[in-house]
């Protein structure tokens, strides 16, 4: 048997889920409506989880009124030294 991951909720929407703890792939596919498989596949190689990856499966049809707006206050690092090290990896040479 292998480990459970656990990935952190980033989000804001998600009813039943807290901003900051993290829970397993079921307990994210139970709040976004979709099989275990779907959600898996949309989180894989994923550090946290926003509200982008809890949309329903059916997303293309729900009016760009109602759709989730991208957070740009997130930052896929998790450490401060992760940004510094993308920062000079960023500099042309």
């Amino acid at each position: 048997m292998g480990n459970i991951r656990r990935l952190r909720y980033e989000g804001t929407t998600a009813k039943n889920l807290e901003r900051g703890k993290e829970y397993t792939y079921r307990e994210f596919a139970e709040e976004a409506n979709v099989g275990y498989r779907c959600m898996v596949s949309r989180l894989h190689n994923k550090r946290f989880v926003s509200d982008k990856e809890l949309e329903p499966l059916n997303a293309h049809k729900i009016p760009k009124a109602w759709r989730n707006e991208p957070v740009l206050d997130n930052s896929r690092f998790e450490h401060p030294f992760e940004m510094v090290s993308q920062k000079w990896l960023s500099k042309r040479l």
